[in-house]
């Protein structure tokens, strides 16, 4: 008999579990997923993960993780804001999303001198909705019941940030007079959210714009690292884990119970408390079994994922990257989308840095290239991949010119396995009906059932990483009996 189980394989499942466990209740995590945390072939070691994490600054999101599971906070050699935060790179323009806000207006306007003002004006709207949001999620996180219900009732309420959201709104959708400005902007909010930017930009765009200076962090010798670091207090708590299990049923009434099926021999678990991702395979399973759960079930089949993440990892020649190319990139060519092409507008790098030796061996570097497709990988044939992975190195090539010649390594074979299985582990795109809603809540975390709750990045999908944290941290504090959100 368990507490609260877990259901999922990604990021937000594990936060959920370990929180869980911080605060004396009995956890069982169940992972569908064999991946590990981290991906390692021909002397390199690749993030599974291949999107910018934030939060780790002072009071952010992350570090009040650690001092809730009173972890020692990351060593700043370890963990390191990246400055620039990322590039945009286009046929005629390169923008630095510098760590310095000044400094990332200055670089857009030099690049588009005749958007100056608007430009400008964006930045001053940004800053007072970001500074707003981000007082909404600490103070949610450290009040007494670290809820939303209040604290963003009474903001959203207040006609001065009701016009600063339409302001922001109405600036964002200008950017449409000039269209490789606004590929500039849609690329980054897509790159750092995990909802599907289109013309009606989502309330925290705000919040995302201003991650350049609130930080992107750069994980020396990877994200495993302190995956591990995580994963050895869960084990210091008592949490149980099983992995690479398959979920044949979920029986929920007033106590939850769920068939496994390890490597071995078929067994069945029972807890009080249940919290599934949403990109867990075995929700379906749950949804179509319970009754009660068909409006949820209605609602999330709304959702369309409208882009999947695919990922090409290479080990890579130093002398075959530009120097001044950061390890985040965002690379839009001038024709993003040939006929019959999968890929969506933009491919996305992250390269290790040239002195990370616990990533890759002296004078090389790690490569990740990624696309957002149209379809699921899981739903792909290994041909259509690898045509896809052909497209993405012969367009990145007008970027890298000397691409193919200073590859080290690249397992196309593997790179198609591995993003197949984490689907489970990294954000899609999701696609939310309807118009934009001031909320920060795409999906509620609580479902019909009291004792069933909701976690993943679909939940503050609009947050990208930080809400997949969030969603997690949240979760982990229903588990251990705060109030409901």
């Amino acid at each position: 008999m368990y507490d609260v189980i877990v259901i999922g394989s990604d990021l937000s499942s594990f936060i959920a579990a370990l929180l869980s466990a911080r605060y004396g209740r009995k956890t069982l995590l169940l992972s569908e997923c064999a991946l590990g945390d981290s991906l390692t072939f021909s002397g390199y070691t690749f993030n599974i993960d291949p999107f910018p994490w934030s939060g780790f600054g002072a009071g952010q999101i992350f570090t009040k993780l650690y001092s809730e599971l009173n972890i020692p906070l990351p060593d700043p050699a370890k963990i390191s804001p990246l400055n620039p935060a990322f590039q945009v790179i286009l046929p005629e323009h390169r923008i630095d999303f510098c760590i310095d806000r000044g400094a990332l207006i200055n670089d857009i306007s030099r690049e588009y001198p005749a958007e100056d003002s608007q430009i400008q004006n964006l930045y001053q709207s940004v800053t007072r909705v970001c500074d707003t949001l981000d007082n909404a999620i600490r103070e949610s996180l450290t009040s007494a019941d670290r809820s939303f219900k209040h604290l963003l009732k009474n903001w959203l309420d207040l006609p001065f940030f009701m016009g600063e959201i339409w302001r922001l709104t109405h600036k964002l959708r200008s950017l449409d007079r000039q269209p490789s400005l606004e590929a500039i902007f849609d690329a980054g909010l897509t790159l750092l959210s995990s909802q599907y930017v289109n013309h009606d930009k989502p309330l925290p765009s705000a919040y995302l714009l201003s991650l350049p200076w609130r930080g992107l962090y750069y994980h020396f010798g990877g994200k495993h690292l302190m995956l591990g670091q995580l994963r050895k207090r869960f084990e210091d708590l008592r949490g149980e884990t099983l992995t690479d299990c398959a979920i044949t049923a979920i029986r929920a009434g007033d106590k939850i119970e769920v068939d496994v099926k390890p490597k071995g021999k078929p067994i069945s678990v029972v807890g009080q408390e249940l919290i599934i991702s949403a990109k867990s395979p075995a929700l379906a399973t749950l949804l179509t079994g319970e009754k009660k759960l068909s409006k949820l079930a209605r609602k999330l089949r709304r959702v369309e994922t409208a882009q999947y993440p695919f990922t090409l990892h290479m080990g890579v020649d130093n002398r075959g990257l530009p120097d001044r190319m950061s390890e985040y990139v965002i690379f839009v060519p001038e024709h993003p989308r040939e006929p019959g092409s999968e890929t969506g507008p933009f491919l996305f790098l992250e390269s290790s840095v040239a002195d990370d030796a616990g990533l890759a061996p002296r004078g090389k570097r790690t490569l990740t290239v990624t696309a957002l497709l149209a379809r699921s990988p899981l739903h792909m044939e290994d041909g259509e991949l690898k045509a896809t992975a052909e497209d993405m190195i012969r367009s990145l090539e007008k970027f890298l010119p000397f691409l193919r010649e200073s590859l080290d390594c690249m397992d196309v074979d593997r790179s198609i396995e591995v993003s197949r299985q984490y689907q489970q582990v990294v954000n899609p795109r999701y696609r939310f009906p309807g118009p934009s809603l001031p909320s920060l809540t795409t999906v509620a975390l609580k479902s019909p059932l009291r004792n069933v709750r909701i976690t993943g990045g679909i939940t503050f999908a609009g947050l990208g990483f930080e809400g997949e944290v969030l969603s997690g941290m949240k979760n982990g504090y229903l588990a251990a009996g705060d109030a409901e959100i």
